[in-house]
């Protein structure tokens, strides 16, 4: 029974991987739409796109920025 919840598991792990990285395409593309599009928040959900592809990156950029400030 342990085995069978952890493969459970591991499953539930590779189906959120496969929905967030959808889900930031999905955002990189309304971000750069709101580019273009003065009704859209551009930078912030083209921003939000790029922390869910890259979270390391976007936490190593933000402890960077807030020292900047």
């Amino acid at each position: 029974m342990s085995r069978r919840k952890s493969s459970d598991l591991v499953d539930e792990i590779r189906r959120f991987r496969k929905n967030k990285s959808l889900l930031a395409i999905g955002l990189l593309f309304i971000g750069l739409l709101g580019f273009i599009l003065p009704i859209i928040p551009g930078l912030f959900v083209f921003g939000l796109g790029l922390w869910l592809l890259f979270p390391r990156k976007a936490d190593q950029f933000l402890d960077k920025l807030r020292s900047f400030f």
